[in-house]
């Protein structure tokens, strides 16, 4: 059987010379949009860019999506779990990355829940992951009807100490694919789940200076992501048999070096924390063998334990219409610390809200009405509630 060229390095993935060729109906357009987020590239490349590996933590995205070592955040154990330790505050996040980067694109996102439960006889963080395109208008010969297409990622992590300054984690994770029809008719896809593992370590070197008030902290992590099985679907615009679809499976390794100045009352007048990762994609299929390496690295500054501000750079090796390849990618954001207690609430919460922004190519495509629609910049958002101590 002759092999299909994948749909997803004609949309997602676009190369400016295709985009200039791509300006056609808006109906064609949404229908690979919808196949690229939906269906893997079977012989040529991973199923990648979905809820199991785009990153949604609005910090780590600023700081380029390099929190392998970085456990001060609270969801920054889905892209390690060994960030998971004894330490780690009870709590719930919420977040959301828009991808709404063309008028075609205007409800794609992706978003995380998910909690960490530090009790007195385990760590475990949860976390629920999704990608939706939001509804997407289908017109055929007899209906008009919207279709809307999803992928989901949970995972239950879990941590525990093998030496004094060693930690080690292990997540569970299951991945699926769905579609859904506002007429509920048949979708043409049935999938089977992916079942997974991260393995991961943190190695973490604490130095304080009782005198001048300074502390230093040096984690150095690493982990082994999507270790398991191979996704299988079948969907009918691809054909009537079902076919395994690989996965993408990293390695990561990186720092995070924080610092902080404390006040006579032994609370933070200036932390800084920096960060730094590569990432190495371990299972490229044979158009991707030379587009395998990420890195990512920033800085973040905390005031008063209640302003921070952030920056940073991501690269990619893959080809992006709103991303220029192998060029560090610029991003910068803000964030807002309260503590219940510093408004008067005697509560042991702390409220964290987090805003990034993404620089993207200046991109316009042609709509139905001869418009043309641009995007500079897009978002991420996310909001957290952690207690001050275990809850058991």
């Amino acid at each position: 059987m002759k092999r299909r060229k994948p749909l997803i390095s004609t949309l997602v993935l676009f190369t400016k010379p295709a985009i200039l060729k791509a300006k056609r109906n808006l109906f064609f357009f949404l229908l690979i949009a919808a196949s690229a987020y939906a269906q893997s590239t079977f012989d040529y490349y991973t199923y990648k860019n979905t809820s199991l590996d785009v990153v949604t933590n609005p910090a780590s995205i600023v700081m380029g999506e390099s929190f392998v070592a970085n456990r001060n955040s609270i969801s920054s154990f889905i892209e390690n779990p060994a960030n998971l330790s004894g330490q780690s505050k009870t709590g719930l996040f919420y977040n959301i990355r828009f991808h709404d980067w063309a008028e075609h694109a205007n409800k794609f996102q992706f978003t995380s829940a998910g909690a960490i439960l530090n009790a007195s006889f385990a760590t475990i963080g949860i976390a629920y992951n999704q990608f939706t395109s939001g509804p997407i208008p289908m017109n055929l010969a007899l209906a008009d009807y919207n279709t809307e297409e999803s992928n989901q990622t949970l995972s239950v992590s879990f941590s525990a100490p093998l030496a004094e300054n060693l930690t080690l984690g292990l997540s569970v994770k299951a991945f699926g694919h769905s579609r859904t029809s506002s007429i509920g008719s048949a979708t043409g896809l049935d999938s089977k789940s992916a079942f997974l593992l991260d393995i991961g370590a943190l190695y973490s070197i604490g130095l304080s200076d009782k005198e001048t008030k300074f502390a230093y902290n040096l984690n150095l992590g690493a982990v082994f992501q999507n270790v398991g099985t191979d996704y299988k679907e079948k969907d009918d615009i691809f054909g009537n048999d079902y076919r395994f679809v690989r996965l993408p499976r990293y390695f990561k390794f990186g720092f995070a070096f924080n610092s902080q100045v404390r006040n006579a009352s032994g609370s933070n007048d200036i932390e800084a924390t920096l960060t730094g990762q590569y990432k190495w994609l371990t299972n490229p299929q044979s158009e991707e063998v030379s587009n395998v390496d990420y890195w990512g690295g920033g800085a973040e500054f905390t005031i008063k334990e209640i302003f921070v501000a952030r920056a940073g750079f991501f690269q990619t090796p893959e080809y992006w219409l709103i991303y220029e390849r192998a060029k560090p990618l610029f991003r910068y954001g803000f964030g807002v610390k309260i503590p219940l207690q510093k408004i008067g609430i005697n509560l042991p919460f702390v409220i964290l809200a987090d805003y990034s922004f993404i620089p993207i190519n200046d991109v316009s495509l042609s709509t139905m009405n001869g418009q043309a629609d641009s995007k500079k910049l897009l978002r991420a958002i996310g909001i957290s509630l952690q207690f001050g101590s275990s809850l058991f």
